[in-house]
């Protein structure tokens, strides 16, 4: 931080190169705030800091394929597990088919500190075999205390994916979703995921989605 003490006088007049000073430290201040760099000691927070003059901050969460739920209508299949041979290493995947568009369902709710913004999303998957490219879907909605959960998703954003080596991790472009409702802190969020079909010819395995979204700081 580039913050400097400077001491005045008790009830002596402050001169035009000591209220330059003040500015300039108010503006560092700023700018490490903006930055999230501000370093406060635990001992010094003996009172409280508006939460509108905190920085907000990049987050992020996993939905793994554990915790994912099939559709009734076209989902895909339920998680599937394999012993890797060398370092038993467990692979978890929600297989999709090649040829039908297949879905699958997550629920993970929101931070209280959530912006209620644009949400941004990275699928990571893998394959047993193949050549060609997979494109992955993705959409939400933001549903709030009292509030029916048999409401539309908002819309979808697709991401395009190329398939490199059986059993590695691949880890796809990012995309953007808005989700649908009115979205805030604290609610739940449930978000659809799908494989839409691409060149690869094979089951591919989604291993999980992961999320980056702004919060407050203190989250």
């Amino acid at each position: 931080m580039s913050f400097t003490k400077q001491n005045l006088t008790n009830g002596t007049p402050g001169d035009a190169s000591q209220i330059n000073h003040a500015e300039e430290q108010y503006d560092a201040v700023v700018a490490d705030m903006a930055a999230g760099t501000i370093p406060v000691k635990a001992t010094a927070l003996t009172d409280t800091i508006a939460a509108a003059r905190l920085p907000t901050r990049k987050a992020s969460a996993y939905l793994s394929a554990k915790g994912g739920d099939p559709r009734t209508t076209n989902g895909c299949g339920p998680a599937t597990k394999l012993e890797l041979s060398t370092n038993k290493i467990m692979r978890v995947g929600l297989p999709f088919d090649p040829s039908t568009q297949e879905y699958v369902q997550f629920s993970y709710a929101m931070p209280e500190g959530w912006d209620g913004g644009d949400i941004t999303f990275i699928p990571y998957w893998t394959a047993a075999s193949g050549s060609g490219t997979v494109v992955w879907g993705l959409q939400a909605r933001s549903i709030d205390d009292n509030e029916s959960m048999d409401q539309a998703f908002g819309t979808a954003a697709e991401v395009t994916d190329t398939f490199l080596v059986a059993n590695k991790v691949h880890k796809g472009p990012s995309g953007t979703i808005t989700p649908a409702g009115t979205p805030a802190g604290g609610e739940l969020l449930v978000f659809q995921a799908y494989r839409k079909q691409g060149t690869l010819a094979v089951d591919a395995l989604l291993l999980g989605i992961k999320l980056e979204f702004n919060t407050a700081y203190g989250d």
